[in-house]
């Protein structure tokens, strides 16, 4: 059912623009436009994070194509309106969103296409890391992908992109050819190792800061069968556990990955059934099966798991043995989660005190994870490759709580907050990009993109001098980020 289809939209100047103009801009897309009072408009502006109240605007636009992306800017820029920009996934921090302005949609551009000879795939934003995994799987192929088959390869890789196979190959971003972009004026751009070469070192880990990518090249590796599967032990093992890992992390070989989780792991496709609380360990070893086998040992055998589901599979199949696609069905069926992302240098006994007090008291659906252990060839690189600036090791560190009934929704966001807030002392001054969250703010931001901040802010007033893209993690262009210090520095000497 529609209602209001046709409610007057405003510019950031508050002044109406006519509906014909929308109508005409409408009848040149090859994709559609959801307005406020649609059914599915509803169902578009959903966001994955209950503690974001989820934005209301004033038209969200599926593009078709890239051209589609070039007309919206430019309706956008010459109407003044905000914007922002989603890709296939699921929005953790609300940035794919705005109120009042328009979304530019790119959930419905789908093609990829892999190259067995040459190793490489070519994606449209809107793919996800499902998808792309099954596109490359017949030839025997991989990317650097996310283990969540929902989160979309445009932010993924936009952020940096952390996933099992990076010990051995490197982010993500560190594994893009070239990208295809349209920037603030509506104008096409390829940037590559030899096209636009200062917008490809920035795209590889600044964030949707320069222009909307619509498509990406990657390089694929060689990948079939995969050591895998999953440890798991009582929760209130806890302090012995994560004790153990804090020494055997320092030396696993760059082609294993390991994630800790604790808690309710029935939200995960590799816990089917189990609803208590426990400890799961996911396990990942890209490499030969004998040298994998032998730097499991010391794990295997220090304490007696609940279960050991570790055996060799496609990588395809260990993939989705950690998806994330039980939480996903949770909040696509109502359900509300409360997410907050951190860093943690290292899991020493004064972390392990709070995480075993946190479990004490935690609500009834809750989830704290340690992962992307960075080590090996993500550590490799440096900011004069890309601009991901997290190359440290330490892990990437989440804490989650799910609930349905409203009244449980105070406890369970307050319960993130404080074990989010704990952890952050060991942090060691550093983040993620891709797990930013709300309550990270300016500082975060600056945390996040380290060293390479101001490299950025010149790009970024290069590229997209009024700041157009602004719905993101957001890079201040130079100008701004000069008035924005003066004025914060009259205010302290007022």
């Amino acid at each position: 059912m529609k209602q209001n289809t046709n409610a007057t939209i405003f510019s950031l100047k508050g002044e109406a623009i006519e509906d014909l103009m929308v109508r005409k801009f409408e009848q040149h897309l090859l994709g559609e436009v959801l307005r406020p009072g649609e059914e599915r408009y509803e169902a578009a502006r959903r966001v994955w994070n209950g503690m974001i109240d989820p934005r209301h605007p004033a038209m969200i636009v599926r593009c078709a194509t890239a051209t589609d992306v070039a007309r919206s800017v430019n309706f956008a820029r010459r109407n003044e309106l905000a914007v922002a920009v989603r890709g296939g996934g699921h929005s953790l921090t609300g940035d794919s969103f705005c109120d009042g302005g328009m979304v530019i949609d790119l959930c419905g551009m789908k093609e990829i296409e892999a190259d067995s000879r040459r190793c490489t795939a070519r994606a449209d934003s809107g793919v996800t890391a499902g998808e792309f995994d099954l596109a490359t799987k017949d030839c025997g192929l991989a990317g650097v992908m996310g283990e969540c088959s929902s989160v979309g390869i445009a932010g993924f890789t936009l952020g940096g992109g952390l996933g099992r196979l990076m010990g051995r190959y490197g982010a993500a971003c560190d594994n893009l050819l070239s990208a295809e972009l349209i920037d603030a004026d509506g104008e096409f751009l390829r940037a590559s190792e030899d096209e636009n070469e200062d917008l490809f070192w920035a795209i590889r880990g600044g964030g949707g800061n320069f222009g909307i990518a619509t498509s990406f090249e990657y390089r694929l590796h060689h990948v079939d069968k995969v050591l895998s599967g999953s440890l798991m032990y009582p929760v209130s093992d806890t302090r012995e556990v994560l004790t153990f890992l804090d020494e055997f992390m320092m030396s696993i070989p760059d082609e294993m990955d390991i994630s800790i989780d604790l808690g309710n792991t029935s939200m995960m496709t590799s816990a089917p059934g189990i609803t208590i609380p426990v400890i799961s360990l996911g396990v990942s070893f890209c490499g030969d099966v004998e040298k994998g086998e032998a730097a499991l040992k010391p794990l295997r055998r220090f304490r007696q798991p609940l279960a050991d589901k570790i055996r060799v599979m496609p990588y395809y199949e260990s993939q989705g043995l950690f998806d994330l696609r039980p939480l996903t069905n949770f909040v696509s069926t109502g359900g509300l989660v409360a997410i907050e992302g951190g860093f943690i240098q290292r899991i020493g006994d004064e972390a392990i005190d709070i995480i075993v007090a946190a479990i004490a008291e935690a609500p009834k659906l809750y989830w704290i994870s340690a992962e992307h252990y960075m080590h090996g060839a993500v550590c490799g690189y440096t900011s004069d490759n890309t601009a991901f600036a997290l190359r440290r090791p330490g892990y990437c560190s989440r804490v989650f709580s799910a609930w349905r009934e409203a009244v449980h929704a105070e406890i369970a966001t307050g319960w993130v907050k404080r074990v989010s807030a704990a952890l952050d002392a060991f942090s060691g001054g550093s983040a993620y990009l891709n797990y930013l969250t709300q309550r990270e703010s300016d500082e975060g931001v600056r945390v996040a993109y380290g060293s390479n901040l101001e490299r950025l802010a010149s790009l970024k007033s290069k590229f997209d001098p009024t700041n157009f893209f602004n719905s993101n993690r957001n890079i201040q262009p130079v100008c701004n980020a000069h008035a924005l210090s003066n004025e914060v520095e009259a205010e302290r000497l007022r």
